[in-house]
Formats: structure tokens, sequence, C-alpha cells
């Protein structure tokens, strides 16, 4: 499945990639969705003092998308064909896969686990910045 579907399927309302308004709109599903299973994952267990510390980091940085990652869109927006998204788009359904593994996790396997949150959304990030700049 492409990952538009692929997103598209997980979240019903997915605007897509084409437009500056449907990039930013995008990436704040993916950091809500993403959001959400942090959230349910600090409810459901009880962390130690540094985990909730980073488990709060997270959730704050997933709150606010990065003002810079879009800087260039207004230049590149309406200009060559649609990807589909390319490679944030990939990123994104493995942001998605990433937050439905929240559900079943392990309470004790949590600091790995947002080291997995927190590396993928690095990657994320220059991947939107690599579009904005494209």
């Amino acid at each position: 499945m492409e990952p538009l579907e692929t997103l598209r399927e997980k979240i019903a309302e997915f605007p897509g990639y084409d437009s500056d308004v449907e990039r930013r709109r995008s990436d704040e599903y993916v950091r809500s969705y993403l959001g959400e299973a942090l959230s349910d994952l600090g409810a459901r267990c009880t962390l130690s003092s540094d985990v909730r510390a980073r488990l709060d980091e997270l959730i704050l940085r997933v709150g606010f998308g990065d003002p810079h990652a879009f800087i260039n869109h207004h230049i590149v927006a309406g200009h060559g064909a649609a990807d589909g998204g390319g490679a944030v788009a990939a990123a994104d359904v493995e942001t998605l896969e990433l937050a439905d593994r929240a559900a079943g996790l392990d309470c004790a396997a949590a600091a790995a686990y947002l080291d997995d949150v927190d590396t993928l959304l690095g990657r994320r990030d220059a991947a939107i910045r690599a579009q904005s700049t494209s």
C-alpha cells in the first residue's frame, strides 16, 4: 500500500501534501496521533521521574509544529507534480506505526520506546525540512 493510502486509512481526514496548507495540516494530524498515543502511555504506566520527564517533553514536542520546517513551502507550493509526500509520507507512516505500538507496550519498555520516538521525530523533522527546500 502506498504511504498516502496508509495514512488516509488510519486518519480519515488526512489531507495529503499537495499544498502548503495540506502539508501543515498533515503535520498536525500526525503529531496529534502520536501525542494521543504518548498521553495514553503516560496515563497507563507508572514511570520513573526521569522517564516521565522525557515523556512530557515528547508530548510537548509533538504539540507544536516546527515553524522553521515550513519556512520555504510557499516557494515550492504549486510547482512540480504531487509526489504523495515522498520521504515525509514514509516518515509519517512510520510515526503512526510507532504510535500504534504504544498501546501494547510493556511499561518497563517505555524508556526504550521513547528513544525510538525521539529518533523517529528527528528523521521526520529532517524529511520535512528537506521537502520544504526542494
